[in-house]
């Protein structure tokens, strides 16, 4: 369930004033009021302990000071003892120069002081590569094609104007950077020594399938196949991945607000099917329109935490039980071709649409291995007619919101001889009328989460008060805005109308 807030603002819009509040959901929507946040980075502690262990010493602090710690248990060790004493120093550079850590990233949440590293940032020693994959035929711009290099866990994707950067390590050179999109040829370019700019063509491909075959390719069989496979075909041991998230709102095709953050993701080994992800917030920036408009905040409630957890492998919701029993209906649509491999695209609806919570779509499945390659799916349209009980949560009575639409997309690409999370899109539309004036207004919302690295590790490295949890609202927590912030992360590039509002931002800050 993904949740969105929707906060009310009181300034000037032309030709009326609206007032109020909307809560709404996606799937659940809800209204929290601003509130500023202190930094208490900036504020000076003293303390004075003899042979206290780092654990007592942080608890300590939370007492004194009405603050919350949490850190990377494989940055620091809890148990260990020493003496810490100080007097009106500022915390954040006294635990760098006392765990004798320069690199150490700290920031605050709310009231909590949160302690790790930077996964994600590229180090100086490494190679740019930006440019723009196109269509052969039309030369128009494609977006979200995977790019990665074979072999190896780095990846990123192309964004809504086809536009990417990717920062790789200076070894790479030589390696293969591997361009795919569904219906299209895979192609690659040998990885230069130096920064470079180049335009990737891709050309549409079709699988004919021969007319026997197509009798014989029964939708229900690939799919418990793909049930019965499943540990085969992920992940066996725990991942930590590194993504980024970035969560953009619009108000009547206008950009109002959008945020971005680097996280870290664990991720539990498939057949371990009731263990749950955690999330670890690394770094973040916002950007905010602060025009003379009324404004209702569209914010998404929980985000990178709540999207890590959108995976239809492990959730298995529009997959088959092991018995072969569904709520879903399958259907062969055709063959296909993606990450240069032959894939079946299977349809899926309900076989009774009654309006309760369910979705339509597609799944494509790769022929060989039975492995879920993506989906595209959104609720059906008596799912939307009746989603006010499951999108909002209360409005007031001045306002009537209805919810137009939610669409979302996964995906997943090879790596090494298993297939792991890649991205996970979401859009959600709603309509607010303000029925005192007869006034109606769109809210739309894109959220996109692209894993860029992963590795093997413990679910011990995510302490519980160290994870973002389901009611965090991302751009509520982020603090300053920092013009250097994506400097060497590898991310999904912003368009053009994205990057306007953070440029407006760091005007702002100056």
């Amino acid at each position: 369930m993904m949740n969105y807030y929707f906060e009310h603002k009181k300034r000037a819009f032309s030709p009326f004033i609206l007032k109020g509040w909307v809560i709404l959901v996606t799937l659940i929507f809800m209204v929290l009021p601003l509130r500023a946040q202190k930094n208490i980075l900036d504020r000076k502690y003293s303390f004075s302990f003899d042979s206290i262990s780092v654990a007592s010493f942080f608890d300590s602090l939370s007492t004194h000071y009405d603050i919350a710690f949490s850190y990377d248990a494989s940055l620091i060790d809890s148990d260990s003892i020493f003496d810490a004493r100080a007097d009106s120093v500022q915390l954040d550079q006294w635990l760098k120069k006392t765990f004798y850590q320069e690199e150490l990233e700290i920031h605050q949440m709310d009231r909590q002081i949160i302690i790790s590293s930077e996964p994600a940032r590229v180090n100086v020693e490494s190679i740019h590569i930006k440019g723009l994959v196109v269509d052969s035929a039309n030369q128009e711009p494609m977006d979200m094609v995977n790019i990665g290099i074979a072999g190896k866990s780095l990846g990123t994707a192309s964004n809504r104007q086809g536009k990417f950067a990717f920062f790789l390590p200076a070894e790479y050179a030589g390696e293969k950077l591997v361009f795919s999109s569904l219906g299209y040829r895979r192609d690659s370019l040998a990885i230069p020594a130096s920064d470079t700019s180049v335009v990737m063509t891709l050309s549409e491909t079709s699988v004919e399938l021969p007319e026997v075959l197509v009798k014989l390719v029964k939708p229900e069989e690939i799919m418990r196949e793909v049930v019965r496979r499943k540990k085969d075909n992920y992940a066996e041991n725990p991942l930590i991945m590194t993504a980024f998230f970035r969560e953009s709102i619009q108000q009547d095709k206008k950009y109002v607000d959008v945020s971005e953050a680097v996280v870290e993701i664990f991720k539990p080994p498939y057949f371990q099917e009731y263990a749950l992800e955690r999330v670890r917030f690394v770094k973040g920036r916002k950007g905010q329109y602060s025009g003379d408009m009324e404004m209702i905040d569209f914010k998404l409630q929980g985000g990178p935490f709540l999207f890590s957890r959108v995976d239809i492998v492990r959730q298995g919701g529009f997959l088959p039980d092991m018995a072969g029993n569904s709520v879903y209906k399958y259907s062969f649509k055709r063959m296909d071709y993606d990450h240069g491999r032959t894939v079946f695209v299977i349809g899926f609806e309900p076989y009774n649409d009654t309006g309760e919570l369910l979705y339509e779509g597609e799944i494509v499945v790769d022929e060989a291995s039975f492995a879920i390659v993506s989906a595209t799916f959104q609720m059906t349209d008596k799912t939307v007619r009746k989603s006010r009980e499951y999108l909002i949560r209360r409005d007031s009575r001045r306002f009537r919101t209805k919810p137009s639409f939610a669409r979302y997309r996964i995906d997943y690409r090879p790596w090494n001889d298993k297939w792991i999370l890649n991205s996970v899109r979401g859009e959600v539309n709603m309509k607010v009328i303000d029925r005192q004036e007869n006034i109606r207004t769109v809210f739309n919302t894109v959220s996109e989460l692209l894993v860029t690295d992963l590795r093997t590790g413990d679910r011990k490295e995510f302490r519980w008060n160290d994870a973002f949890r389901a009611d965090y609202i991302l751009s509520d927590q982020i603090e300053a805005y920092d013009d250097d912030f994506w400097s060497r992360y590898n991310i999904i590039s912003p368009d053009e109308s994205v990057e306007k509002i953070f440029e407006k931002q760091e005007g702002d800050e100056e």
